[in-house]
């Protein structure tokens, strides 16, 4: 009886660590999309206010990596809210084409970033399932507790 109090306890304890946990990632993921927002405001404003002949390479490079840098943040704020092994390849392929396309790389990288690339596709399409699916899981958790 005592070990079955114990382990309810701790189940417990265990859930309310969970769900306080998941709040400060959604909380987390708020922050984070008010900067982006914030931060793509300003991407704007810096492209309107500036004259078109005075944008040369140099600015467009700048552009790319701050705009791609958002794209890898939304993708993050994504994988902080649908737990899945997917998002977390999209995230890592946004953050390796980002690297590839903003820094300007030699030859050997960018051949490593693009096989690294293929790498994630290729998991992607042909060793993940939904069960690999952290939503899946939680579907199938709450099935189970409204079946009983």
């Amino acid at each position: 009886m005592k070990k079955e109090v114990n382990h309810a306890i701790r189940k417990r304890f265990n859930e309310v660590i969970y769900h306080v946990a998941r709040y400060m990632e959604i909380l987390l993921s708020v922050v984070i999309l008010g900067v982006i927002a914030l931060v793509g405001i300003r991407l704007v404003c810096d492209v309107t206010s500036r004259e078109i002949l005075s944008m040369n390479v140099d600015f467009f490079t700048e552009f790319l990596a701050n705009a791609l840098s958002l794209v890898v943040g939304v993708e993050f704020v994504k994988m902080l809210c649908r737990h899945s092994a997917q998002t977390v390849v999209e995230v890592l392929m946004f953050a390796t084409a980002r690297q590839m396309v903003v820094e300007h790389l030699r030859t050997w990288e960018t051949l490593i970033g693009v096989i690294a690339i293929g790498i994630l596709f290729a998991i992607r399409k042909f060793l993940m399932t939904e069960v690999d699916d952290m939503v899946y899981h939680e579907r199938n958790k709450r099935k189970e507790e409204k079946q009983s």
